[in-house]
Formats: structure tokens, sequence, C-alpha cells
């Protein structure tokens, strides 16, 4: 049974609504949203999330998009990988941390138990990136490997600087300098060293680290898109990269269905401020569904990334959707043969412009597209698409067959699983329907925390203030203006529920924020201890593994601006060491990880090698075909992580055979999680 498209004899179910928020938005001050969020890539264990505006914790999506003021926890004897852009983040057992910042400009994040990696591959170019936790604050200074330990039971910060230099701020603006292969633990917030050390020893946490780095290095799909665009990490493994004539460059999904389609195995989810988000279900679904385009070719889909740009924007979902227009008003939504209003909707097609519906400016609008229209100014006038004095009313995909996608309007804001409340939908293609990029409903409580909800963690996992050098900003989620529009205006779907911006209205210290930051004032490079070189040391950017024939050599990372190159000695001079610290004396053991961090075997040995500089990318991407299925450019291969054990959507596909993980590679994923 299928459903009829009807745009001119729909009841109106939202009259106007559309319009006056165009109309709103366009008279508001323009302040574009981030242009970078974070990915959770993998992990094993459990993993949960606190979203920015929920009080409810929910098991972690890989694919759900992380921004201001979500909160993460992972759990005992597990471990889990972000990317944002090029940075990637680890995490290790009983770990919290909370996103206090993320932006192209500035990454601040509260560490309050746990151990943390992060590995920054760009030049920061007055970018920053702060680690805070309830010891100190830890300022990145450069590319390199950074670890970051907290023992909540002895108050201590451990800080390990594998390549790269940081400094470390403490109570009273007092700093202190951290360089390349070297370790210090601090205890109180007063910046004093209980304990240091050259050339700490890895062990499993950092192991497993080196393995993720080798498989960023030598990611295929990195060539193609650039290391800036997060999630491109996913692509390897499930597709193929070939050469279409018309559109240059294509990623081809190799483990899909038969009949699947863009935007069809996953569910919506309102995350601010940018509004209804799609998550896929693909473990590689990230990208392809938040940069770029796709193409129907021949009688299979393709990813079209367009040109590597140097920091590509994230899109929410780069969809249109049906509805919109008719006689007498502006009509919203399509009728569904099951006799429910429902919202419909189709990816977007290369040369198609996606036009925000949030707030954000004409220069945003122009880079957001950049990637698919090459050379043209993007201009919005009354919803109208104009690129170059040429108006587009038809869409490419909106004829595609199986392209749209239909579901109930109330299981839309509700965030159920697409494909099992999706609704035949039947397009006339000699007619093309008006469509708009999002529907104007606001989102209920389920629309941001999920239908997946999961206990919450320790309370005093969360509950210890940090110090920080400077004051977080306030989570969109909190100041929601696009909800709070659509909420005034009526903009609900019938049988959805009650919508969150009246909760908050009605239970407001349930959402007031509790960030717990102690801001303290600090005195930056220029005045900061200078460093006193110890001993002489190879430089930390030189490459220390046997690179696969062919591969790029990575360049040394540039100073920054009036930066001194030279390395830290573990204790700032002019203040007295103690006498465990004395030069020849053994340092004090430091203590063992917490319970539930279970150590991780050793996988094969590797030294653990620098941050590699981005691609040095041509003006025009290799036009030569990548036949599959890929071979890994290192002989061995690496421990693909297991599935998550916490509750999860059930599997609705058949597993390609040809994707079946080998018996080595299962032996050496349970070794290195102690198993």
């Amino acid at each position: 049974m299928s459903a009829l498209l009807r745009t001119s004899a729909v009841r109106p179910m939202w009259l106007g609504l559309a319009l006056i928020i165009w109309g709103t938005l366009a008279t508001a001050a323009w302040a574009d949203p981030p242009a970078l969020v974070a990915r959770m890539d993998q992990f094993d264990g459990t993993a949960t999330l606190l979203p920015s505006g929920s009080t409810d914790w929910s098991y972690a999506n890989i694919n759900r998009p992380l921004s201001n003021g979500d909160q993460i926890w992972i759990g005992a004897a597990s471990r889990a990988e972000l990317v944002a852009g090029s940075t990637a983040m680890r995490l290790g057992a009983n770990t919290s941390l909370t996103l206090l910042e993320l932006s192209d400009a500035a990454t601040q994040l509260k560490l309050t138990q746990g151990t943390f990696e992060v590995r920054v591959r760009e030049p920061m170019r007055g970018r920053s990136f702060e680690i805070d936790t309830p010891n100190l604050a830890f300022d990145l200074q450069t590319p390199g490997d950074y670890r970051v330990d907290v023992n909540a039971g002895q108050d201590t910060t451990t800080v390990i600087v594998r390549v790269g230099q940081g400094m470390a701020y403490g109570a009273g603006g007092t700093s202190y300098p951290i360089g390349g292969r070297q370790l210090v633990q601090f205890s109180g917030n007063g910046l004093t060293p209980d304990a240091a050390e050259f050339d700490p020893p890895l062990d499993g946490f950092d192991r497993w680290v080196a393995l993720l780095n080798r498989r960023e290095n030598d990611s295929i799909s990195a060539h193609y898109v650039g290391i800036e665009m997060t999630g491109y990490q996913g692509l390897d493994q499930y597709g193929r990269w070939e050469t279409n004539p018309t559109y240059g460059s294509v990623w081809v999904p190799t483990v899909v269905a038969p009949g699947w389609a863009p935007y069809h195995d996953g569910h919506w989810a309102w995350i601010a401020p940018w509004g209804w988000t799609w998550i896929d279900d693909e473990p590689w679904g990230f990208a392809p569904f938040h940069y770029g385009r796709w193409a129907y070719v021949g009688s299979s889909w393709v990813w079209v990334p367009g040109p590597v740009i140097a920091r590509p924007i994230y899109a929410p979902a780069l969809v249109a959707f049906i509805g919109g227009g008719g006689a007498g008003g502006m009509h919203w939504g399509v009728s569904l043969s099951i006799g429910a209003p429902g919202i419909a909707w189709f990816a977007l097609a290369p040369g198609e412009i996606y036009r925000p519906v949030y707030a954000a400016s004409p220069t945003y609008i122009n880079a957001i597209n950049r990637t698919v229209i090459v050379n043209q100014n993007v201009i919005i006038i009354h919803n109208t698409a104009v690129i170059n004095n040429i108006q587009r009313t038809v869409y490419v995909n909106q004829t595609v067959p199986g392209a749209v996608t239909a579901v109930p309007a109330a299981a839309f804001v509700r965030g159920r699983p697409v494909q099992e409340a999706a609704v035949p939908f039947h397009v006339d293609p000699a007619r093309a329907a008006p469509v708009l990029f999002s529907p104007p409903i606001a989102p209920v409580e389920y629309s941001v925390v999920g239908r997946q909800i999961a206990p919450p963690p320790p309370h005093a996992a969360f509950a210890r203030t940090v110090v920080a050098t400077r004051n977080p900003p306030l989570p969109p989620a909190l100041h929601d203006t696009l909800a709070q529009r659509l909420a005034a205006h009526n903009g609900t779907a019938p049988g959805a529920g009650q919508t969150l911006i009246a909760q908050h209205r009605e239970q407001p210290d349930r959402f007031a924020p509790a960030r717990q930051v102690t801001v303290i004032p600090v005195q930056r490079r220029s005045d900061a201890v200078r460093p006193i070189v110890r001993q002489p040391m190879p430089e930390p950017d030189q490459p220390t593994l046997t690179r696969p024939q062919g591969e790029m050599q990575p360049r040394a990372a540039q100073a920054e601006p009036g930066e001194t190159r030279s390395m830290p000695v573990p204790h700032p001079p002019g203040v007295k060491m103690p006498a465990h610290q004395a030069l020849g004396a053994p340092l004090p053991r430091l203590p063992e990880p917490q319970r539930g961090e279970r150590p991780f075997s050793p996988p094969p040995q590797h030294t653990l090698e620098p941050p590699r500089q981005p691609f040095a990318q041509p003006e025009r991407r290799p036009q030569q075909v990548h036949p599959a299925p890929f071979e890994q450019p290192h002989p061995e291969p690496f421990p693909l992580l297991q599935r998550p054990v916490h509750p999860s959507v059930p599997a609705r596909r058949l597993v390609n055979p040809q994707k079946k993980k080998p018996e080595h590679e299962k032996a050496e994923t349970n070794r290195s999680l102690g198993g």
C-alpha cells in the first residue's frame, strides 16, 4: 500500500509556519554554528551519553554528532575513540569527559576522572586546546600525542607528553611546561609535582592507541577527502574509491542491502543549534551524510565528496523534505495512506545547495556548499535557490526509485528507527514537488535523548570541580532559539508529546547547567617560566617506524610564532625539588590503574610514532581507481573492535560473509582486552 503525494490538496498541518520561521531567521542577528563536531568512532564495552539539554542518559551511538555540553561516560573494562576533524581522542575505562567547547577556534574539555589521550595532527595556528582537570588546566601548544590520567581517589593528575609541548596551569596562575617524552604527576591544585619521569614506558592503553594511529596514517580515504573531514576513518573498510567522468572521485559502499538508499537506515534527532539531525546506522555512516552529496549512477548510489577543502563545514543532514507551496498559503507535510500526517525526504544531489533553517550568515551558506558548488555564489531569496541567476525547481534524486523515504510525523519527532516506521511512498515523476530543508516541528524529550535509556554513571564521576583558564560558552541546547520559535508557533506533530521547550519552562531547575569550573588568571607563553634543556634529545617529530614503500614522509611540526622549541625539565627552575626526585634517585611508583581498567595485553610491539602532518594535497585528487577489496599497507592486520555489549537496535540486514572477521583478528582483540 502506498501513499500519494498531494501537495496542493493536503490539509494544512502547520499553516504559514515555515514562512514565519524563515522571516524570523532572516531578521535575526547571524550567529554561525560551530563548523566542527565530534563523532564516537568506535568503542569496546559500555559507553553512555548525556546529551546537552537532557537529564536522561542513553547508550552511545557511534554516528551521533557530539558538541558543546555533551557528557560521555566510559564504563569499566571499556574504551572508546572520538574523532573531531583530524584530532583523535581516546578514552579508557571509568572515564568521564564533558565537551565544554568544540569549534574551529577552540576545544575545551572537562576530565574529572579516568584516562584520556589526544592526538593533534594539524598546527595550532591560533587555535586553543585545553584539558581541564580537578588539579590543573593543560594547554596543548603544538601538534603531538598527549595523555592525561586523573585519579579521583588519590586526587592526582598525571600528564604524559609523548610528542609535542604543553603548559599546565594551577591555582594562582602558576604554570609548568611539559615537553616531549616526559611524565609529570601533580596532586592538589598548587602545581607542585609529586613524580616525574623521562621516557615513561608504554602500557596496554598506549599500545592500543598506537594501533589506532597507524590505522589513521594508512587511510586511503584521507587522500580523497582530507584529514579534517570528521568520520573519514570509517570509509576504508566498507567501500571503494572510483573515478566518475562526471563527478570525479566517488566512494561506492560495498556492504549494503539490495535496494539500499541514503538516509534510510537510521533515525532523526534534535541537536542544538542545528535542529533536526540525521544519525545513520551504518558503521561508516558519518561523513557521507554530513558532507558532500549522493548521486545515483547506473544502478547504484555513490557518494560525491567534492573537492578537498582545508576545513569542511559540518551539516546536520544534506536532504530536502517534500512539502511547501500550494495555493493560498504554506502547506507542510505529506498525506500517508495510513491516515497519519507524514514527513518525507530524499538526499540532495551534486550541484544542489543546502539551505540551513538555523541562523547562518551568507558567508556560512556559501562555505557549507563549497564542496559541491565551485566558484559560484549562493543567494537565498524567500526560500528559493538562485545559483548564478538560474532558479532550481527540479531535484535530481526526487524521482530516483526508492530515494524518497516517508514516516509518520510522530515517529520522526520521537526518533523511531526509520526502517521500522517507513511507509511506502510514491512520487509522480511528471511533477516536481516543492521542498523545504527542515520540517518546522518542535522537538520533544525523545528527540534529544533517543529511545535507548541507560543508567546514569556514579554521581561522583562528574561532580568534581575542574580548573580552567577561561569560562566555557553556554551550550546551545540551553538557549535553543530555533526550538523556542517552533514551539511558540505551535510547531507540533500530532501524537508526538509535549515539546521540550514546554518541559524546560515547567521544570527549570531540572535542566539548569552545572558546569563546575573554577577559572584562574593565567599568563600565557611569553611570561611563562622558560624551559631549560636538560640533555640533548632527538627531535620528537622524526619518524621512528619503517614506512611502507611509497608512503608519504611526514613534515616536522612547525613552531608557533614566538615559540622556542626546547625541551623542558620535569621540575621548574627555582623551586626546590623533593628529595625523592633528586638526580639519580629512584622515582616513586605511580599508582596502578583504577579498578575496572583491565590491563590490555600487548599486541605486536611498535614504537609510538609521532603525529603525521596533513597530506600534501595536490590541486586535483588522484584519478586512478582503487580496486576493492583494499589491502592494508601494513603487513599486520588491525584488530577490529568487538561489538558493544550494551543493548542496541537489532540488526536488520544480513552480514556480508566476505566481511566476516578472521579468527586471528578475534583472538588478537580478545588478548588486547585482557580476555
